[in-house]
């Protein structure tokens, strides 16, 4: 099985957890995926390491504004 994601600036709360929404194509189907923890294998060079970290950085997080009654706080 290949699934191919790429990151959204998204993030949705699953099971408690923090997630960034990942979307893809699963045989020419939409897919998504909430990822709360992503990472290279540890034997993967320095420099990838780094660079996946600015690439994954530099996908600009959607904002999204919320209200809530403060009297019930």
């Amino acid at each position: 099985m290949n699934v191919t994601l790429s990151p959204t600036g998204r993030f949705e709360s699953v099971e408690g957890r923090n997630c960034r929404v990942w979307e893809g194509t699963y045989q020419g189907h939409k897919v998504v995926a909430m990822v709360a923890m992503i990472g290279l294998h540890n034997d993967a060079p320095e420099a990838a390491h780094a660079e996946f970290g600015r690439e994954l950085q530099a996908v600009k997080t959607e904002r999204q504004l919320a209200h809530f009654d403060h009297r019930l706080l």
